[in-house]
């Protein structure tokens, strides 16, 4: 690989035709009118339930992505990116199929929102990357058991099957699945989204299974239709620590969180089956989750890195027991409003360490990484308009983006073949249970007027993007 050129001990720069972009999923920004109004996902139902969500807001507006796009897409223009990533709307583009015989075409009315979405940023020159499900089912297909069913596992595989016929001329880089392994907990163990269940770690590890042989199916049917498609899912990785160094059960704890959160998806890419730490496999359920998945081994063209923060885990034998343990704050270090970490050695790790074992794919050539995700979130209320210079004065974020790029261009001098990063995200947007207070992006939304306003942090970002380098002196 081309390692970056150094221009002096001030300067960092980046690989030439290194990507720079931000990210973006349907649910979070669109307030698609049609998926509202009939509360076609089990995200637009589930938000709407009171109780569900921390700040009472609903994502019915969100950002008004489907109205405003051509404006947004001038924005990231402006600031110099030349990739943005998207989700599709599974709900919009595949209502339910009452024929039996299989849906033949994507409901046509979404395809050309995003016909025109993705040629637009194709004429601007702007990278493609579509992720097919950003944590949002079709109602009828949570209905009928979510990824528990066979059925959804059957149908996602049409999906990218009819994605691939009617936009794949537009999309670069493919994403299956976003973070299958949260997902999975936060659904089935948190119970935090839906389907809401708690404390359910079998029916967590049957999602993670279909959602594999969902992804089996979906690569091979893109790539049915496009050989050459660039297809992969992000993993989101989260470095562990224990607590206590010296303590074994602190280290047994973090042991299996690392082996599950990180490795148990891209390992059974890798291996075309699932593997469970031990005491896991001594249940029948689990067993039985351990057989080869058909098609499944090195389904995987490129690796997608989602990265955060750092958890660190203890052990706790209070009831109910969870082998998993329990998490923890760090007081050493800063902790933003969200209660994560700014923890940049932890995607250094990632990149050189963690990642080792799956840089390599099975005809020998080395597995290029986009980063798909990293970012900084701060608290402000959702209905906070215009008014103010509120939030756009924002040097945490600024000092989290710099710091996280050092790691990563540490982690490219170090050999690791990072081609792109995707800053989460480019707007204020709906974070899922958090609702709208959670503050994510480059440029400021005030969801009541929906204008959008960029940040210090935006500008920042910009001239690093412009310039391709960062300034390990100053931080721009």
């Amino acid at each position: 690989m081309e390692d970056p050129n150094v221009k002096d001990e001030t300067t960092l720069t980046f690989p030439e035709g290194f990507l720079w972009g931000a990210a973006t999923s349907h649910f979070q920004v669109e307030g698609h009118p049609v998926e509202m109004k009939r509360r076609l996902s089990d995200w637009s139902t589930w938000a709407s339930v009171a109780g569900n969500i921390a700040d009472s807001t609903t994502a019915d507006a969100a950002c008004d992505f489907t109205s405003r796009y051509l404006d947004d897409i001038e924005l990231l223009s402006g600031l110099n990116l030349g990739a943005l990533r998207i989700s599709l709307n599974w709900a919009v583009l595949c209502p339910r199929d009452r024929s039996g015989q299989g849906r033949k075409r994507l409901n046509q009315d979404g395809v050309r929102y995003y016909k025109k979405l993705l040629s637009t940023l194709r004429e601007r020159g702007i990278t493609t990357f579509v992720t097919l499900f950003h944590f949002c089912l079709p109602q009828w297909l949570a209905d009928d058991g979510g990824w528990l069913a066979p059925r959804t596992v059957q149908e996602f595989g049409r999906f990218a099957e009819l994605v691939a016929s009617e936009l794949g001329q537009y999309i670069d880089y493919w994403i299956t699945i976003n973070e299958p392994l949260p997902y999975a907990y936060q659904g089935y163990v948190e119970g935090s989204w839906p389907p809401g269940q708690k404390h359910h770690y079998v029916n967590a590890f049957k999602c993670v299974h279909n959602m594999l042989e969902g992804h089996a199916l979906a690569y091979h049917a893109i790539h049915k239709v496009h050989p050459q498609a660039q297809v992969s899912f992000t993993n989101h990785w989260r470095p562990f620590s224990p607590v206590n160094k010296w303590n074994p059960l602190d280290n047994l704890v973090t042991h299996m969180r690392n082996r599950v959160f990180n490795h148990m998806f891209p390992n059974a890419i890798k291996t075309g089956r699932m593997h469970f730490p031990f005491p896991l496999t001594l249940r029948t359920a689990i067993k039985e989750l351990c057989l080869p998945i058909e098609g499944l081994k090195g389904t995987m063209d490129y690796s997608g890195v989602n990265y955060y923060t750092r958890d660190m885990s203890h052990h706790s034998l209070e009831a109910p027991f969870d082998v998993f343990g329990r998490s923890s704050r760090n007081a050493d270090s800063e902790i933003s409003c969200m209660g994560w970490e700014s923890y940049p050695d932890g995607l250094y790790e990632v990149l050189t360490q963690e990642m080792a074992n799956y840089t390599t794919r099975e005809d020998g050539r080395e597995c290029p990484i986009i980063i798909t995700e990293n970012g900084f979130a701060d608290l402000f209320p959702g209905h906070l308009t215009e008014d103010g210079d509120w939030s756009l004065t924002d040097d945490y974020r600024i000092k989290y983006l710099i710091s996280h790029l050092k790691a990563m261009h540490k982690a490219i001098k170090k050999g690791a073949n990072v081609k792109g990063y995707l800053y989460w995200s480019l707007l204020d947007n709906f974070e899922w249970a958090e609702g709208l207070k959670a503050r994510f992006g480059l440029v400021r939304v005030a969801f009541p007027t929906q204008k959008r306003t960029l940040r210090k942090s935006a500008l920042v970002y910009a001239k690093i993007a412009s310039s391709n380098a960062l300034d390990n002196k100053t931080g721009s």
